[in-house]
């Protein structure tokens, strides 16, 4: 497969995290250069050329804004092709929007944004230079895809995934739970919550209180579920709505045997499923993916998931 070469520019590590996770699930021999301002993003861009360039609008040095006009300009002096530039930003008001247009903007995607719908965007953008290699990925992915005729077939044609949604969850119609929540460790818990109160007997037993923190508020719930690289949470919220799908979430896990640790684990939410479906509702079980690297922090939550199992 042909080696394309991104730029991914956002002074959050998060975000730079989420993006080039999502490059390498469907360009596994790519070459990714990052840059946490616009300066760096400048640097890089006058040593070499990328197949695509992914930016933050908002960011210290140089803004997004500034980056993409400084390129196309560069790009005008020397006679050379537009760089594939998708803008990615909070900033989704229309006036914003046309002006990254006016400065030629190749495409634009606002936060919170899911994997699926960044590559949508990704593959729209390469295919002005890389047409075949896009054909070519979507085919094949869609060789993999199970005839079943769900809801789920275009989140498979993204990430080339084979594995079909839990039959619960596929019963209730339901596409968007599946999406955000097939293959992971709270597939069944999802398909007990719209169940209701006849799927409450058959819940697992909770792990214990636990909180969630962002930095606009926090919630009180019971860990329903946890592995090393995720965990479900339910939680209550009142006049505080539930945290927003990718908002950075930690949750702190003490192990039984050592009540003094705390382990502070940086998180973001990839599920939200409303326990009932009424405007009222003020239950909802989250859905979260660890993305901590401390050691520390891992040895603690595997001591702790140990002890619950």
């Amino acid at each position: 497969m042909q080696k394309l070469h991104f730029l991914v520019v956002d002074d959050a590590s998060f975000i730079r995290d989420l993006v080039k996770r999502t490059l390498k699930s469907q360009f596994a021999q790519c070459e990714i250069d990052e840059a946490i301002h616009g300066r760096k993003a400048q640097s890089l861009l006058n040593k070499r050329r990328y197949d695509l360039v992914l930016c933050d609008w908002e960011m210290p040095e140089l803004s997004g804004l500034e980056v993409l006009q400084w390129l196309r300009e560069q790009e005008r002096e020397q006679g050379k092709d537009k760089t594939p530039f998708i803008m990615v930003t909070s900033r989704g008001d229309k006036s914003h929007v046309v002006q990254a247009v006016e400065s030629g903007v190749s495409d634009y995607i606002g936060k919170p944004f899911s994997s699926d719908q960044l590559l949508k965007k990704i593959f729209k953008a390469l295919s002005v230079n890389h047409r075949d290699l896009i054909r070519a990925i979507l085919k094949g992915s869609a060789a993999m895809r199970p005839s079943s005729g769900t809801g789920n077939d275009s989140a498979q044609v993204l990430t080339a995934k084979s594995v079909a949604p839990p039959k619960s969850v596929t019963q209730t119609g339901d596409g968007s739970a599946g999406l955000l929540t097939a293959g992971s460790v709270s597939s069944k818990l999802v398909s007990e919550a719209r169940g209701g109160a006849s799927a409450a007997g058959t819940q697992k037993k909770s792990f214990g209180a636990v909180q969630l923190r962002s930095p606009k508020g926090q919630w009180k719930g019971q860990l329903k579920d946890i592995t090393l690289t995720g965990a479900q949470v339910q939680i209550e919220f009142g006049d505080s709505p539930p945290p927003s799908v990718l908002e950075q979430v930690v949750i702190d896990i003490v192990a039984k045997s050592m009540p003094d640790q705390v382990a502070r684990i940086n998180t973001f939410v990839t599920s939200i499923v409303l326990m009932e479906k009424t405007l009222e509702c003020q239950r909802a079980v989250i859905g979260i993916q660890i993305v901590d690297d401390d050691e520390d922090k891992l040895s603690l939550l595997s001591r702790f998931i140990a002890e619950h199992r």
